[in-house]
């Protein structure tokens, strides 16, 4: 089943691309913590395969051309699966398909959960390499490009809902002296902060990736499914977090 009554104009426009086209690609260009990402919506009525979707690239023409492009080729008779690379979608340079663990649909393609009236749909992450041709799981990928592409892949041991790859707040003194982590929040807005409580010092506050927090202190993965707007905190190592609403 899929969604047939539109609530707005918007709404109206992507039934119209589905009907017409075969898919409506959803453009998500300032998504704070995230960097700029793209799917489709419809190929998997429409072809009874995977969505598409793409991080990384801002310009909003090249993103839609690369969706496009995959959902022709998946038109004309091709099937991508996890772990897939194909030549045929960039310009000199491979790609390589991951299937995305449906635990990142809500916070990520909502639109594409209200098309579908809920999770039952495949989707496909297309992964783009650096100029030489490395992927991001790969040791050589270039490092300026390290968070361009969160990884949603499944992963059976993560226990959290969002990707690892996600920027997280904590303190210098957490990463560079080993300070314990006793207060967790996950904001109203989706931000995660993860402190020590020996300062609040605006010049002391670095960003991390999740993954690197969840490294440090594995503790932290009891919160994995701590709310929106709830807080978490404890006084020592051996004390089990105290949890409440903010």
């Amino acid at each position: 089943m899929v969604q047939q009554t539109p609530e707005d104009k918007y709404d109206e426009k992507t039934l119209a691309d589905i009907e017409t086209y075969g898919w409506h690609i959803v453009m998500i260009e300032d998504a704070e913590v995230l960097p700029a990402y793209a799917f489709s919506i419809g190929i998997y009525h429409t072809l009874g395969l995977p969505e598409i979707c793409v991080f990384g690239i801002d310009n909003t023409d090249d993103v839609a051309q690369l969706i496009n492009q995959v959902g022709e080729l998946m038109r004309s008779g091709q099937q991508f699966h996890d772990g897939d690379i194909s030549d045929e979608v960039l310009v000199d340079l491979p790609c390589k398909f991951r299937q995305v663990d449906k635990r990142y649909y809500r916070a990520l393609f909502g639109y594409a959960r209200w098309y579908h009236e809920g999770d039952d749909f495949p989707m496909l992450q297309c992964v783009w390499p650096d100029q030489e041709g490395n992927f991001p799981d790969q040791p050589n990928f270039d490092a300026e490009l390290a968070n361009a592409q969160p990884d949603l892949s499944v992963d059976e041991a993560w226990p959290f809902g969002n990707p690892k790859s996600q920027a997280v707040f904590t303190t210098r003194q957490v990463l560079e002296q080993d300070a314990l982590i006793t207060y967790v929040c996950h904001d109203e807005d989706g931000d995660w902060q993860f402190t020590c409580g020996t300062t609040n010092q605006t010049e002391d506050g670095q960003v991390v990736s999740l993954q690197q927090i969840v490294n440090q202190d594995p503790s932290v993965r009891q919160l994995a499914d701590l709310p929106l707007g709830w807080e978490a905190s404890r006084d020592s190592a051996d004390d089990p977090w105290a949890i409440q609403k903010q």
